[in-house]
């Protein structure tokens, strides 16, 4: 009867070590996820940061009424637009 009872604590410390070891494992990957997660808000964080001073930056000029040289140069540096009495020419060689 010693025998069996011996070999019963034997498979029983095998299960305790190898559950001791899966919740170790699972532990230090859950830190690593956690440090990955730290790093991207921090990220996030920042670009909305960003984000905040450029929208402060417009509504600062969207306050001061309508700037025409800002209109004018998004104009024609976002949307493309000119005057309808502006010759534009094209560098067809493909030189700056």
């Amino acid at each position: 009867m010693s025998g069996k009872r011996s070999k019963i604590n034997r498979i029983f410390n095998v299960a305790v070590a190898a559950l001791t070891v899966y919740l170790a494992a699972s532990a230090l990957m859950l830190q690593v996820d956690i440090s990955s997660y730290r790093r991207q808000l921090e990220t996030l964080e920042a670009q909305y940061d960003d984000q905040v001073l450029i929208n402060n930056e417009m509504r600062a000029i969207l306050d001061q009424g309508t700037n025409r040289d800002y209109i004018i140069r998004m104009a024609r540096e976002k949307l493309g637009l000119i005057f309808p009495d502006e010759k534009v020419f094209y560098n067809a060689s493909g030189n700056q």
